[in-house]
């Protein structure tokens, strides 16, 4: 299969390891709160927007749970585990990421996140450089699993969209590439890959340095079997 004339990422889980700050901050408060945020239920919040999953926990706790409590009071937690803990860049980022640029193949962000706080995690990583396009969780009215996010970035990097390949972490991302009709390929982060994720996904791969190789070696099939 022939190459990618662009490259569409996620961000959290993918590009960085922010997954378990999320996870310990939503966790914390919704304990506080008299909730019982468990791993099955966190396991459902994964790759959608917050809003969407603020709704999911309204849906689960009933009534009595205030969202826009949850809202400020986690989104504050979170910020303060980032700036005390930080978060690291996930394995192969700037590896692939020099590889696009090197092989004239521009990138895009779609992601969940917020426009403004998307660029400035980008920018603090020292990887805004090499994104052509950032797509925010603000700037769409339907997140994931809808291609909205996706499309506006392809839109941006006007490239057609069976020439882009998502890279994601979560299966709700490979919906989306799929209903946008893009290539994707899987970087399990929390979530291990289940059969519906191999069956959309060109590749499941480890890391992104397995993605890079996979580009470089222009894009081999991969059997199910091969595939992590």
């Amino acid at each position: 299969m022939a190459r990618p004339k662009a490259l569409i990422f996620d961000m959290d889980g993918l590009l960085l390891d922010t997954e378990g700050l999320y996870k310990r901050s939503w966790s914390e408060v919704a304990k506080e709160m008299g909730f019982d945020l468990t791993d099955t239920l966190y396991l459902k919040l994964i790759g959608i927007t917050v809003a969407d999953a603020e709704e999911v926990l309204h849906q689960s706790f009933g009534s009595g749970f205030d969202k826009a409590a949850f809202h400020t009071t986690a989104a504050a937690r979170y910020e303060k585990l980032h700036e005390t803990e930080g978060f690291a860049l996930k394995i192969g980022v700037k590896e692939l990421l020099s590889w696009a640029k090197e092989n004239n193949i521009p990138c895009a962000l779609g992601t969940s996140t917020v426009h403004l706080e998307a660029k400035k995690r980008l920018e603090k990583h020292e990887i805004d450089q090499y994104i052509q396009a950032i797509v925010g969780g603000d700037m769409v009215e339907r997140g994931k699993p809808h291609p909205d996010t996706f499309i506006k970035a392809q839109e941006a990097l006007g490239v057609a969209p069976a020439d882009c390949l998502v890279l994601e972490d979560a299966h709700s991302g490979l919906l989306a590439a799929k209903a946008g009709g893009m290539r994707s390929c899987l970087v399990p982060d929390m979530l291990p890959a289940s059969d519906e994720s191999r069956k959309i996904a060109e590749g499941v791969f480890n890391s992104l340095l397995e993605v890079r190789d996979w580009l470089e070696h222009h894009c081999p099939a991969l059997a199910t079997q091969e595939c992590r």
